[in-house]
């Protein structure tokens, strides 16, 4: 019988395998973990995006800040996320390596920003993807 997490103890689980690359995650624990960094991503995103109304010596100073905030929780949390995901698609049934095209892809193709709206489609296309493997259920 497949265990289901809450919200807490997934994210105490990540914590807790925050190197572990081996094994298996339900699903359960990476759509939970998966929700709180959507939350902290949009509320950094906008943030930043309210910010950006404001021109004036602090307010530059606190953008300076924030993103550094941004990329220093980005840096920390970019281990266990990643083991995270190499655990679902282990426990879905797929192939890790997977992830260099679904994840990883993407990734350099919309941090790139080559203004090809064929690429960001595509980009957007394979994260989908990434998605539905993460949806598949648990094969162990």
């Amino acid at each position: 019988m497949i265990r289901v997490m809450g919200p807490f103890e997934a994210l105490r689980r990540l914590m807790q395998r925050y190197v572990d690359f081996d094994g298996r995650s339900p699903r359960s624990a990476y759509w939970w973990a998966m929700s709180v960094l959507a939350i902290v991503a949009g509320g950094f995103a906008w943030l930043l995006r309210v910010r950006a109304t404001v021109v004036s010596p602090a307010a530059l100073f606190a953008d300076g800040l924030l993103f550094g905030a941004v990329f220093l929780i980005g840096a920390i949390l970019a281990v266990p996320y990643a083991s995270l995901h190499v655990r679902r698609y282990r426990d879905a049934g797929v192939s890790p390596w997977l992830l260099l095209v679904t994840v990883v892809l993407p990734g350099v193709l919309l941090y790139s920003d080559l203004g090809n709206n064929l690429l960001i489609w595509g980009a957007v296309a394979l994260l989908v993807i990434n998605f539905g493997i993460a949806a598949l259920p648990s094969r162990h």
